[in-house]
This record gives structure tokens, sequence and C-alpha cells, in this order.
């Protein structure tokens, strides 16, 4: 069966997922969550994708993320084409290489064989400011929805932090962002409000 080509146009804003086989723990000690988060941070260069905001947890993990145009600036300010930069749309490049670079990191140090993930990244587009409030809040607090910690401020691997304190800002791109005055206001609500949003995983 041939596989299904992801479309994924320049600028547009999409909500992105994926998690272990079979719902299993893929991230186990700080080194595997430092270790992500270091190639999110070398392969968002790469590949251009602007991270709006990110968490990671035991058995999975989500990002939003915005596709870069297809028109790039070089050294000198001058516009270049950047079509040919890679087959298909930046992100899926930049999931492709991430998910592929952990899962050998993974198997080295687990003594572990073959696919970790359960599949291709799963993909939503994010067509409206309400929605982008609401999947940025779900994804900074997800670690709350799963129970996982009680406080917010317990889960380290979650661009929530970022969000509350500029001064932390490490891996997305604060041009991207709702305001965080509005969000730190807003936590509140969204926190209360995640008891009713449903869960991806």
């Amino acid at each position: 069966m041939e596989k299904e080509k992801i479309i994924i146009n320049p600028n547009e804003i999409h909500h992105v997922y994926n998690r272990g086989v079979e719902k299993r723990t893929i991230f186990y000690t700080e080194q595997d969550y430092n270790y992500f988060l270091g190639k999110i941070l070398f392969y968002r260069i790469i590949t251009g994708v602007k991270l709006l905001c990110y968490v990671i947890i035991p058995n999975h993990h989500h990002f939003t993320l915005k596709e870069p145009t297809l028109r790039v600036v070089d050294p000198q300010g001058r516009y270049k084409t950047n079509v040919n930069f890679f087959k298909g749309s930046a992100i899926s490049k930049f999931m492709g290489l991430l998910a592929n670079s952990y899962t050998k990191y993974f198997n080295c140090k687990y003594n572990h064989s073959g696919r970790i993930f359960q599949g291709p990244f799963q993909h939503k587009l994010v067509n409206d400011d309400a929605y982008l409030k609401k999947i940025i809040s779900y994804i900074n607090l997800n670690p709350l929805k799963h129970k996982i910690v009680k406080d917010i401020k317990d889960w380290p691997y979650t661009s929530h932090h970022e969000y509350v304190d500029k001064e932390k800002l490490r891996l997305i791109d604060e041009e991207c962002l709702i305001d965080f005055d509005e969000y730190k206001e807003d936590l509140g609500f969204y926190i209360k409000e995640l008891e009713d949003m449903e869960c991806e995983f």
C-alpha cells in the first residue's frame, strides 16, 4: 500500500504528536528527555520550522509547529527560493529526523531493536486564534491532564515554563506566540478547562 502523503503548506500551523508503540514508555531518565530536547533545538534550526510550544511525557510528545515560508533570506538580505530544500514539508522532515535520531539513541542505550514510535506522526491544522490558544494551553499543561504531577511547576519538559518566564526561553520562537502576559493571566482558566478537553492519547 502506498504511504499517504502528508500535505502541509507554507506558514500553516499544525498540532503534531506521536507516542510509543503500544503506549509504552520511551522516556525514562533525565538524560533521555535532555537528549530529545537537544535534538528538537538542532533540527528546528536545520529545517527552519517554528516551534510554538511542546511537551514531552513518558510515552508521548506534542508540538505546535509552523511551516516556514518557501522564501528565505540569505546573509546579504536577498530573498531566495527554498522550494527544493526538502521533499515534502519542513515539519515532516523535522519530525522524521527527530524520530530517527531518538530511536537510534534509545535502541543503543536500552539494547532494543526496531521502532519505538507507533507509526508516522499525527497532525491537525490549527486554523484560528481561538484553537491556537486552546491547543497551546493543552500542550503546555499536558502533564496535569495525565496526572503525572499535581503542579505544573514540577514537570520541566514543557514550554509552559518558557511562557511564564521569558528568561527561560530556549526552544520556542517568541515571535510566533500568543501574548505571554495573557497566558499567565488566564492560567487558572486553562487549568480548569483541561478537565473538559479531549485527550489525544
